[in-house]
């Protein structure tokens, strides 16, 4: 299926020594919740392990997969920049490594979040909050516990964080954290 340690030296060689450890606890925190919620834990190891494979891809790279595939050019906003690697990622892992839709829709949207996001989604998007040094103790509870109340959690705080800092939260973010908040 996946040659694991090719993906892995990929990863490693085309991410800063800081992303790479990032990526190796998001990958684990994603296998750890995969087993809590009985989903496949090989798939989301390795989805949260490419999940930030974009982040610091530069300017032109970014510039060829917008224009290869035809990517909102909203997303080279202000606003939006910080979630393209995930857009650009998801078309990188499908062209290169052929991954499925679950697992590409799992990087597009783990910054911004999807109103029609799945379980394995939903995980991907939390284990890239807690697979950090500095994760927020009751955001990993919670997304042992409800991983619906988890994003919520989360998306509260990045909301609050943003008004705080006189930016604002993009549209799609906002559409979730209102439908989550509905379910619950």
């Amino acid at each position: 299926m996946w040659n694991i340690d090719s993906i892995n030296n990929d990863v490693k060689g085309m991410l800063s020594e800081y992303r790479y450890e990032h990526s190796l606890m998001v990958a684990k925190c994603a296998k750890d919740l995969a087993i809590h919620y009985n989903l496949d834990s090989d798939k989301a190891y390795i989805t949260g392990l490419i999940h930030d494979i974009a982040k610091e891809f530069t300017d032109t790279e970014n510039n060829y997969y917008i224009e290869k595939y035809n990517i909102d050019k909203k997303f080279l906003t202000d606003e939006y920049k910080p979630v393209l690697h995930g857009i650009v990622g998801s078309y990188y892992v499908k062209e290169k490594y052929n991954m499925d839709d679950e697992i590409c829709n799992s990087i597009k949207y783990h910054s911004l979040g999807d109103v029609d996001m799945t379980l394995f989604n939903k995980i991907i998007l939390i284990s890239d909050k807690i697979g950090r040094n500095n994760a927020d103790p009751k955001l990993i509870e919670l997304a042992y516990t409800n991983i619906d109340e988890a994003l919520v959690y989360f998306f509260e705080w990045l909301k609050n964080k943003f008004e705080n800092s006189g930016r604002k939260v993009n549209q799609e973010t906002l559409d979730v954290l209102q439908k989550l908040k509905k379910v619950l």
